[in-house]
């Protein structure tokens, strides 16, 4: 019985195929990959293993946040005291070397000054639009100058008891920044810091009012 079984079995058609094994690596062994030209992360590859070029960061709409400080020359600043300043900027890409931008921006400032009357607090908050200019030095680093026309109020009335009596209307303002861009590796971010300068004629009271004002900043390119 126990032989007929077993040749039932030697005469059966198989019912499967059999797996070839994959040879294990020895201990130690060195793993080489494919390289991956499109990808920025290198993490698992050696340097060597992917050139890095401005086409694998994305470009076009980018939003961008900043935050330093403000502080004046001129007429507002024998009243006003440094602040913080913040902004927002959207801006596109048009082409590597030219991108167009508007943002909105804003300054917190004390009054410097002798009662009466009394010291107090004012906000200089605007918006602005403008053109960069992007000077690249490698894919990754790239100096920007833009050149800016906005408008600006301070809120309450604080600068004009002061006798800035246009400083509570809306007033136009005009100037220049000057940046350096850092991309991460990251398709999409990038952080910088740049140096920017103002003009603001509704904040004169006997000659001028310049604003000056440094930031750092964090973009994202969609």
């Amino acid at each position: 019985m126990l032989g007929a079984l077993l040749a039932v079995c030697q005469h059966s058609p198989a019912v499967a195929q059999d797996v070839p094994n994959e040879p294990d690596l020895a201990p130690g062994a060195p793993v080489v990959e494919a390289v991956d030209p499109t990808r920025l992360d290198v993490a698992r590859l050696p340097p060597e293993a992917i050139h890095i070029t401005r086409d694998l960061y994305a470009h076009g709409l980018f939003l961008e946040a900043q935050v330093g400080a403000l502080a004046f020359a001129g007429d507002a600043n024998i009243v006003s005291t440094p602040g913080p300043r913040f902004a927002l900027v959207l801006g596109y890409e048009l082409f590597s070397w030219l991108s167009a931008v508007v943002l909105l921006d804003g300054s917190m400032h004390r009054t410097d000054n002798h009662s009466p009357p009394a010291p107090s607090a004012y906000e200089l908050i605007g918006g602005a639009a403008g053109v960069r200019f992007n000077i690249p030095f490698t894919p990754r680093i790239a100096l920007w100058v833009s050149g800016l026309f906005g408008l600006s109020w301070s809120s309450r009335d604080v600068l004009r008891a002061l006798d800035f009596k246009d400083a509570f209307k809306v007033g136009a303002n005009y100037g220049g920044e000057l940046g350096l861009d850092w991309h991460l590796k990251s398709r999409h971010h990038s952080l910088g810091i740049l140096g920017g300068a103002r003009v603001y004629p509704s904040l004169a009271r006997d000659d001028f009012t310049l604003g000056g004002y440094g930031s750092l900043y964090l973009r994202y390119v969609f």
